[in-house]
C-alpha cells in the first residue's frame, strides 16, 4: 500500500561550491517536480567565501547559514530548518543526479522502507572517485560496518545521497558533526530497526575542489563504528585472548609441558597468565560500555536487559567470592609451605602464580560488577543547589532519571 507525504526537502551542505551549486539547486528543483510533490531545495551554507549562497537563491534555493563547521553540523541544521516530511540529502558539487531522487524516494512511497541510501559502486563515472576509496576505503569500511554491525543491506556505506523520512530520522538522534555523520545514520538505523533499501545510483566527477581528507575521515568513520561496537571492540577479542591464556596457563600450572619434543615451561604461563589478566579487562569493558550504550538509550541490548534483571551486585561477589577464596588458599599454601620449611628455599612458583592470578580475575570482575551496578542506580542529572539555597519543585522532578532496569 502506497503512503503520500506532504512534501521533500532536499537538503545540500554547500562550502565554496560556487562553480556548481546554481546547477545543483535547478537538477533538485527538476526532481523534485518529477514526484509530483511539494518541495523545497534547502543549502545549508557551511562558511563559504565565495558567492555560493546568492548562486544558490538566484536559482530557487533556500539557504540557512550554520556556523559550526562540519558536514554533519550542516545536515544536521538542515534537517532540523526543513518543512516536509520526507528528508533528501547529497552534495553540492555535482556528483550526485537530483534529476533521478525519484528513485530512491520510490521504495518509501511504495511502504517498502523508511531509509533509503545510494549506492554508486556499480555506476562510477570516469574520474568520480579515486582508486584509493573504489577499491580499498569505501569496500573496506562498508564490509566492516556490515559485518560489525549484522546488516547486509548496506554495500556503500558512505554514499552521500539518502532519503529518509523525517519520523525516521528524528528517532536517530544523530550527534556527529563531521563526516561519520554518514556512518552514525547508517548505524543508528540499524541500532532503531529502522527500515532500510539501498538503490543503485550514478556518480559523476565532481566540480570544484573536494573538501574530503581520504585518512583522517576515514579514520573518523571507523574510529566511530568500534566506539559503537564494543562486541567487536573489546568482546571478541577479549574473550579469544581469555581462551588462549586459559589454554596456556591452566596445564603449566602443574608442571612443564612437552610438546613435539619442545619443552614449555613458567616462562609461558607467565605470559598466559598476562593474557588472562588483559582478557579479563577487556571482556569486562567491553560489557560496561555495552551497559552505557543501553541505559542511556544509544541502543536496547537484550544481553545486558537480562543481566540487570538476574546480576546484582551482591550476586556478583558471591560468584566471584569461590573464585577468589580458591586464591588465597593457593598462596596460603604457599606461604605455609615456606614457614614450614624454616623460610628456607621455595619451589611453589606455579601455585604462587595461579592462586595470585584466581585473586587479580575475582577482584576485576567484582570491582566491575560493582561499576556495572553503579551506573543504573537513578541520577541526578542538574547541579545541586548550594546548602541553604531555594529550589525550583518544578525543576526537582525533571532532574532526576529513574533506572528502569532495577539495579542493586
Amino acid at each position: 500500500m502506497g503512503r503520500t507525504f506532504n512534501g521533500i526537502s532536499i537538503v545540500i551542505p554547500c562550502l565554496n561550491e560556487a562553480d556548481s551549486i546554481g546547477l545543483v539547486v535547478d537538477a533538485a528543483l527538476t526532481g523534485i517536480a518529477k514526484l509530483k510533490m511539494d518541495g523545497e531545495v534547502v543549502i545549508v551554507d557551511n562558511g563559504s567565501t565565495d558567492d555560493s549562497a546568492n548562486i544558490a537563491r538566484a536559482h530557487g534555493g533556500r539557504v540557512i547559514a550554520e556556523s559550526e563547521k562540519g558536514y554533519g553540523a550542516a545536515l544536521r541544521r538542515g534537517f532540523a530548518e526543513a518543512h516536509y516530511e520526507l528528508l533528501a540529502m547529497g552534495d553540492g558539487d555535482l556528483t550526485y543526479d537530483f534529476t533521478r531522487i525519484d528513485e530512491l524516494v520510490r521504495p518509501i512511497l511504495d511502504n517498502e522502507a523508511d531509509f533509503v541510501v545510494g549506492n554508486r559502486m556499480n555506476h562510477l563515472r570516469p574520474g568520480s572517485m579515486p582508486a584509493l576509496h573504489r577499491y580499498l576505503g569505501n569496500p573496506l569500511l562498508s564490509m566492516m560496518l556490515r559485518v560489525m554491525f549484522a546488516r547486509h543491506i548496506v554495500r556503500d556505506a558512505h554514499c552521500g545521497m539518502r532519503v529518509i523520512t523525517r519520523k525516521a530520522y528524528q528517532a536517530l538522534h544523530c550527534v556527529t558533526t563531521g563526516m561519520e555523520f554518514a556512518s552514525e545514520m547508517i548505524v543508528r538505523a540499524i541500532h532503531c530497526h529502522v527500515r532500510m533499501a539501498e538503490r543503485p545510483i550514478v556518480y559523476h566527477e565532481r566540480v570544484g575542489e573536494s573538501k574530503l581528507a581520504s585518512f583522517r575521515d576515514g579514520w573518523r568513520h571507523l574510529r566511530f563504528m568500534w566506539l559503537h561496537s564494543p562486541a567487536w571492540a573489546l568482546l571478541i577479542p577479549g574473550a579469544a585472548m581469555w581462551i588462549a591464556g586459559l589454554i596456556v596457563a591452566i596445564p603449566l600450572a602443574f608442571g612443564p609441558v612437552v610438546w613435539h619434543g619442545r619443552a614449555f615451561d613458567i616462562h609461558c604461563m607467565i605470559m598466559g597468565g598476562l593474557l588472562n589478566l588483559i582478557s579479563i579487562q577487556l571482556i569486562t569493558l567491553g560489557l560496561l560500555a555495552k551497559a552505557f550504550a543501553h541505559l542511556a538509550g544509544l541502543r536496547y541490548d537484550r544481553t545486558i536487559a537480562w543481566l540487570y534483571q538476574h546480576l546484582h551486585f551482591e550476586r556478583c561477589i558471591l560468584y566471584t567470592l569461590p573464585l577468589g577464596l580458591a586464591g588465597v588458599a593457593m598462596v596460603l599454601r604457599v606461604v605455609y609451605v615456606w614457614v614450614a620449611s624454616g623460610f628456607g628455599p621455595l619451589a611453589e612458583e606455579r601455585l604462587l602464580f595461579l592462586g595470585m592470578l584466581c585473586v587479580a580475575n575475582a577482584a576485576q570482575i567484582a570491582a566491575a560488577g560493582y561499576l556495572f551496578s553503579i551506573m543504573a542506580l537513578p541520577r541526578h542529572l542538574a547541579p545541586f543547589a548550594p546548602a541553604g539555597a531555594p529550589q525550583d519543585s518544578t525543576h526537582q522532578d525533571a532532574t532526576h532519571k529513574d533506572s528502569a532496569h532495577g539495579a542493586a
